[in-house]
């Protein structure tokens, strides 16, 4: 079901082999649309092209950058597509969802996360930082899973979560907060690990601040 996240890299430390091997299997177990967005070096793309999409990814990790979202998709709703790759900008944002959204499970051609942030209600409370309204929007449309928000300089990051946890790594200075588990029970040397789950969250590089937490 999708894998995404966000890596930080303020020192602009070399990204281990371990993590990009990881990376490059969701890659392949997600075979149905890739996005990437860096900045140092700047990079946007969504793509069909896995083959392109891999030789990319490589290219950009290896050059140390300063921060890096991504997506890669694994259709459950919607047709395979470019308009349906992840990464979607909206505003000053651009907006990638790991899960279900029950109110859309039955479209056909658009994929239920994008119907989601299509929505009026959605812009409205994220462009004015209404996170309470927000949540209790999405949750009430049925959402299920890890989303994130990033705006142009990753100087705004939020990761949305119901019923799944986001993960929260430090891993060698460089820190990683993705959808699902990153290191599938394998560790680097001086790993820090926190789970964040029901509620909206800001992520930096020091810390994940809870905008909005619920018991559900």
């Amino acid at each position: 079901m999708c894998f995404t996240g966000v890596i930080l890299n303020p020192r602009r430390q070399q990204i281990p082999e371990l993590v990009v091997k990881r990376l490059h299997r969701e890659i392949m177990e997600n075979p149905h649309g890739f996005y990437i967005y860096a900045v140092n070096p700047e990079v946007y793309v969504r793509t069909l092209d896995i083959d392109e999409f891999k030789s990319l990814f490589s290219r950009v990790l290896s050059q140390r950058p300063l921060a890096v979202h991504f997506h890669f998709r694994y259709a459950s709703v919607g047709v395979i597509s470019v308009e349906n790759v992840h990464g979607w900008r909206i505003g000053d944002y651009h907006v990638t969802h790991n899960g279900s959204v029950w109110a859309y499970i039955n479209e056909r051609i658009l994929c239920d996360s994008l119907k989601l942030i299509m929505q009026a209600e959605f812009q409205e409370y994220l462009f004015n930082k209404q996170w309470s309204e927000l949540y209790k929007y999405i949750v009430e449309k049925g959402f299920y899973g890890v989303m994130f928000i990033v705006n142009r300089d990753f100087s705004e990051i939020y990761a949305v979560s119901m019923g799944k946890s986001v993960k929260y790594y430090q891993i060698e200075e460089v820190t990683y907060a993705t959808s699902g588990e990153l290191l599938v029970g394998r560790e680097l040397k001086s790993v820090r690990r926190e789970n964040y789950i029901n509620g909206v969250f800001q992520i930096t590089h020091n810390k994940a601040k809870i905008l909005i937490q619920k018991e559900v």
